[in-house]
């Protein structure tokens, strides 16, 4: 029996472990931001929430109609390289009746994702890249089939979440095409407890758990394209008027239909950001002995580790106690090799030389 974990978004090691890598690659200097006194705590002054970004220009939501707005005038910045769905804006109008965006209210968190993959947006492979802010709950949407489910998507973007402090649901869409293998990968995610939940778009399936899950709270669809993050979008708003798309047929893969986040009000104080599909995620930001902070399976068992800093990977057996559970059955073989494939990714970015005596096993 696997060990039952408990997946945490708000572990304070991995709180230092952030601070500590942020603190390392910040710049000296003030930024942009703080130069111009632009990111405030709090305002009496009537706000709006962004809904979609553009190069000089956004969609806000304010006072219950739908604006535009540019930043103010002194901000030297790309609207959506400073702006994103969610966050929570200050406007002023000038003497053009044209909104400004005067100051942006500080965010609780943000979504931030490095990819390698270029897109529509020309966005450049290797990127950092802001998705959205402000967000209380992630929605993972995999499915069942075309593309099939994997968990080398879900445990890598289960770190980034946790990085974040964003709390998080996997969602299983066309779940009618489940099989034996997906209802064995959805186990080890229930065993961690994160929540499960299945749908189908197509049938309506699974939709009102769904919206429980998420009601009163502003969410995040993220996965790759062709999973159904539009279509499930959809039919939480109970409408067809976002484009979706279908699955390559040459390659298995989403073609890529929703090209910039947009911020969607499905019931009262409840709203959906939907995200553009991606098809690799980098996780090589992050230091390769917080990689098992982010493996609750692990928990129990680092600490009784022979070796103070064990990455659980090049140490003997007999003295790592993870590897030991592994081999017992208590933690689940499939995460561990999740665990040693992020692991050896991570550790070939940071250092190419560093490969001899590193290998998966059985």
């Amino acid at each position: 029996m696997a060990h039952h974990g408990r997946y945490d978004s708000t572990l304070t090691k991995k709180s230092i472990a952030k601070k500590e890598r942020a603190k390392s690659k910040s710049g000296k200097g003030k930024n942009l931001e703080e130069e111009n006194d632009f990111i405030i705590s709090s305002t009496d002054k009537d706000k709006g929430v962004v809904i979609e970004t553009r190069y000089n220009e956004a969609t806000i939501l304010y006072n219950g109609n739908l604006i535009t707005a540019q930043l103010r005038k002194g901000i030297n910045a790309v609207c959506n390289q400073t702006v994103f769905p969610g966050d929570i804006v200050v406007l002023e109008k000038e003497k053009s009746e044209q909104y400004s965006m005067v100051n942006l209210i500080e965010r609780k968190n943000i979504l931030s994702r490095v990819k390698r993959d270029s897109t529509r947006n020309n966005i450049s492979a290797g990127s950092n890249h802001n998705v959205a802010a402000n967000i209380d709950v992630a929605v993972i949407v995999v499915s069942a089939k075309t593309p099939p489910l994997h968990p080398k998507f879900i445990d890598r973007y289960l770190m980034i979440l946790q990085d974040n402090a964003i709390d998080c649901i996997i969602c299983l869409n066309k779940s009618d095409l489940k099989t034996e293998n997906d209802e064995r990968i959805l186990d080890l995610y229930r065993e961690i407890k994160i929540p499960v939940i299945e749908t189908s778009a197509t049938n309506n399936s699974g939709i009102e758990e769904l919206k429980k899950k998420i009601r009163g709270k502003q969410a995040i669809f993220v996965g790759h394209s062709g999973v159904g993050k539009s279509s499930l979008t959809n039919a939480l708003m109970d409408t067809d008027i976002i484009k979706t798309s279908h699955t390559s047929s040459k390659t298995g893969k989403g073609r890529h239909t929703t090209t910039t986040s947009k911020y969607y009000i499905w019931d009262e104080n409840s709203s959906i950001i939907d995200t553009p599909g991606i098809r690799s995620l980098d996780i090589s930001s992050f230091e390769p002995e917080e990689i098992k902070l982010y493996f609750p399976e692990f928990d129990d068992w680092s600490g009784r580790c022979k070796y103070a800093d064990c990455l659980h990977y090049r140490e003997p057996q007999e003295g790592c106690m993870v590897k030991q559970a592994v081999q017992s059955g208590i933690i689940s073989r499939q995460r561990y090799g999740s665990y040693i494939r992020i692991l050896k990714e991570v550790v070939n970015e940071k250092d190419k030389n560093d490969e001899e005596g590193w290998d998966i096993g059985d």
